[in-house]
């Protein structure tokens, strides 16, 4: 057996790499063993920990924790054969965990009965078959719409904000989903990806599809009869100073079955959900600049359609957001990043709606090729936070590190 020991610098880029890698069903191999038939087994990951003090304007939002990042620690394992007949297959198996596990603190509730903090979560499960037309994955990995923007947020492996700003959230941390735009999750479908040797690309995929519904208030369509459809369309173009990247994606969806939380018929008895979103992002010398915003209706404004989806009454709700950050690289190892969000979900006759806004600072500091610290500063606001029925005002102090291979 050959061994091959790769090893990735996390300087500025290499981390969008990885995650790009991770959204559109490639494998990022750190540590690789190679037959000599030509078969490849590798591994990958990374360690993620950090602390952070919210300072909110009640008790629900106010605390200290020592958690994952927005993304929880990962150790991967890929797979790949020799090509056949002109075609690569691989698969790639992926287990997050994050790292406030064990049951020793009460007051946590992670630590205490919640299998999602204390256990390996499968996130990626996925087959690829990979030739000059294209890339087919199978499997489990994260879904198309809003991909970018999750690509380009700087806090998806380092601090971000809790979602809906619960300083005792049983799981990671949300980046800015709170404020800016949607997390699609790691869904079971199967995905095309289109040639990337042309600047103009796409990728379309069906999805396992999601209950529509309102956790708040106990609405929800749970029959689904047909998958979720969602593609991406992708131009990208090099220059001389750097490169451009713009994007264009949608989701549709529909669930039947709705109910309130009376047991009542909803308002339709079949709710359909859809979004669009677009955006850019900017590579040039120093500078790394993304805006994108999506307009939505029945996927809510955090998680898409599993928490705020639909009104009282079973109706579907609209939403929209904005996000942009812009990065600065004043040396190698150092990135400086503001960004900032804002979603809107509209009142209905039976449920108010809110505005949400963020606004983070962060630095982050690669000390060598394996190892980063960070420390970001936040402010969260929402004018009706559906948590605690109140509006919220939420300051964040993170410090935290992470160890990639």
């Amino acid at each position: 057996m050959k061994k091959k020991i790769h090893t990735s610098a996390l300087r500025p880029g290499l981390l969008s790499a990885a995650i790009c890698a991770l959204l559109s069903g490639h494998a990022s191999a750190a540590v690789e063993f190679e037959t000599a038939q030509g078969w490849k087994l590798s591994t990958d990951g990374w360690i993620i920990l950090q602390a952070h003090r919210q300072n909110g304007d009640n008790l629900e939002t106010t605390g200290f924790r020592m958690t994952s990042g927005t993304t929880p620690s990962l150790i991967a394992f890929n797979v790949t054969a020799p090509p056949t007949g002109g075609v690569t297959y691989s698969s790639r198996v992926g287990l997050y965990i994050n790292s406030q596990s064990g049951e020793g603190n009460f007051r946590n509730a992670g630590n205490v009965g919640n299998t999602g903090a204390r256990s390996l979560d499968p996130r990626e499960i996925w087959g690829k078959a990979a030739a000059g037309w294209g890339e087919l994955v199978f499997g489990k990995a994260y879904s198309i719409y809003q991909g970018e923007p999750v690509l380009a947020d700087a806090s998806v492996l380092a601090g971000g904000l809790a979602g809906y700003d619960n300083a005792n959230t049983t799981n990671a941390l949300a980046a800015t989903f709170n404020a800016g735009y949607l997390y699609t999750n790691f869904n079971a479908g199967v995905r095309y990806n289109s040639p990337k040797s042309n600047p103009l690309s796409f990728s379309v995929g069906l999805y396992d599809p999601s209950q529509i519904r309102n956790v708040f208030t106990g609405s929800g369509a749970s029959q689904t009869k047909s998958p979720r459809i969602e593609g991406g369309i992708y131009y990208d173009h090099k220059f001389d100073a750097g490169k451009l990247k713009l994007y264009g994606d949608f989701t549709y969806q529909n669930a039947q079955n709705c109910l309130t939380s009376a047991g009542a018929a909803c308002a339709s008895d079949k709710v359909k959900t859809h979004g669009v979103s677009a955006g850019a992002t900017i590579d040039a010398g120093p500078l790394n600049f993304h805006l994108s915003g999506f307009a939505a209706k029945g996927l809510g404004s955090v998680l898409m359609q599993d928490l705020d989806a639909l009104d009282a009454d079973g109706r579907e709700r609209d939403s929209r957001g904005l996000f942009t950050q812009l990065v600065y690289r004043p040396a190698e190892a150092l990135s400086l990043r503001y960004s900032f969000g804002r979603t809107r979900i509209d009142d209905t006759a039976a449920t108010i709606g809110h505005v949400a806004k963020s606004h983070i600072v962060g630095a982050y500091y690669a000390l060598n090729q394996h190892a980063t610290v960070y420390a970001e500063l936040a402010n969260s606001k929402f004018s009706h936070n559906p948590v605690f029925n109140r509006a919220t005002d939420t300051n964040y102090v993170t410090l935290g590190g992470r160890f990639m291979w």
